[in-house]
């Protein structure tokens, strides 16, 4: 006789599912959680960005839309896809968007329009952390993590390369408009990306006239020159704003030569003038008719004593390494045009990626006071910002409480740091 399986049957319907949703969940699960949560905040800054004729598809209510991505990103589903995917396939996904389904675009509007008052969030949550006793900031702990960035680094161009795409990007959209205006007929109106449009403030793109809404490749094609375009020129102009960006890793890179070939320098001349003294003695032995200690010949000179080749030999390779650094130092900023904020940095798994430098400090019990994105994959220029973040978010927050000891590891170790004064209200 075989053995009995319980199988799953796609055909079958072994259970009637229950009519409210929320029966299939326990009480304490985290979509209950986090509406419970999201009830809790703010959301005066997210509604004001729709607009309030009622012109328009009525817009998924930011409530939902921030408890969905809140829940799915506590579950490591990080894309837009993931998200949307989970709204079919996921109780608790589906429980908070009452079994409606945002597309991944909607979602990811949606987190590009609302960036700023999400960041906002942050010093709501310190607040009613705060009121729960949970927020002690005597002690506080920092520390980075690179997380992968939405991008390629074969998005990765300098500043010729990037104005070069801008100017051809500008050539083809020119011929792609004329393109349209010469398939139009001659009654219907010409549009444009900047006349007879109107802004749907649910998907936060421009929209054609009724009488140009159409599915022609031409028109497509327009909108997606347009999208690189504005992407590019985006890119330029953060390029030209942080000018000082693609130079603070060489020169941290440099500055950590430069150390070296001067401790290499030092042990040089430590070996020299120890071995100095040792061929002192043995002369001096000899000469009195002794016996030199250790029974062997000397070198015929300090220099030929193998400890001092190596010590010329680390400070040559120091030396070396210190003058390619100097040699080629970044002459044009770089930057990714899919996303500007990030930076290619060394991967945790080895080799290199296209990555944000997450830094975030946080206080007993883990509660979060500050998080921002550092540009550069070292972490000695991050920690002063994160202090005076992290002190801003707790003003934001009404809570007047000083920090104390501020704890972080090795990798942040400079000079600066430990010699810069804590922000305000820092002991």
């Amino acid at each position: 006789m075989g053995r009995a399986w319980i199988a799953a049957n796609a055909a079958a319907q072994p259970a009637l599912l229950p009519a409210d949703a929320r029966d299939l969940l326990p009480v304490d699960h985290l979509a209950f959680q986090m509406m419970a949560l999201v009830d809790e905040l703010d959301l005066s800054r997210f509604e004001a960005a729709y607009r309030s004729d009622g012109r328009g598809r009525p817009p998924f209510a930011p409530r939902v839309m921030l408890t969905l991505i809140l829940y799915c990103r506590a579950k490591k589903l990080m894309s837009g896809r993931q998200v949307a995917a989970a709204c079919f396939d996921d109780v608790g996904a589906r429980l908070i968007t009452g079994n409606r389904y945002p597309d991944r675009s909607t979602i990811d509007r949606f987190l590009d329009i609302h960036a700023t008052a999400i960041i906002g969030l942050l010093p709501q949550t310190l607040r009613l952390g705060h009121a729960e006793d949970l927020v002690d900031v005597s002690v506080v702990a920092g520390d980075g993590t690179k997380l992968a960035a939405n991008a390629s680094m074969g998005a990765t161009v300098d500043e010729t390369d990037l104005r070069s795409q801008i100017t051809d990007l500008q050539q083809q959209l020119a011929t792609a408009q004329q393109q349209w205006i010469e398939h139009l007929t001659p009654k219907a109106q010409v549009p444009t990306l900047f006349e007879n449009t109107d802004t749907d403030t649910d998907t936060g793109r421009r929209a054609a006239t009724p009488d140009t809404t159409t599915s022609d490749p031409r028109w497509r094609r327009i909108k997606t020159l347009t999208k690189m375009l504005h992407d590019r020129q985006a890119a330029l102009t953060r390029l030209q704003t942080h000018p000082a960006s693609q130079f603070t890793a060489w020169q941290d890179r440099l500055k950590r030569d430069q150390q070296r070939v001067e401790q290499a320098n030092d042990r040089l001349q430590h070996t020299l003038a120890k071995v100095h003294a040792i061929h002192e003695r043995r002369s001096h032995t000899t000469a009195a008719g002794g016996k030199p200690r250790g029974g062997w010949d000397p070198p015929p000179s300090p220099d030929d004593d193998s400890r001092v080749r190596r010590a010329r030999a680390a400070l040559a390779k120091a030396t070396a390494r210190a003058q390619a650094t100097t040699d080629h130092p970044p002459s044009l900023g770089r930057i990714n045009t899919t996303d500007p904020t990030s930076a290619i940095m060394p991967s945790k798994q080895g080799g290199y990626d296209q990555h944000h430098n997450i830094q975030a400090l946080a206080s007993k019990g883990q509660f979060i006071l500050a998080i921002n994105a550092h540009p550069n994959a070292t972490d000695t220029q991050a920690l002063t910002g994160l202090l005076k973040q992290a002190r801003a978010n707790l003003d934001t927050a009404a809570i007047t409480d000083p920090i104390g000891a501020a704890l972080f590891d090795t990798g942040y170790a400079s000079t600066d740091n430990f010699t810069t004064p804590n922000p305000p209200t820092c002991s």
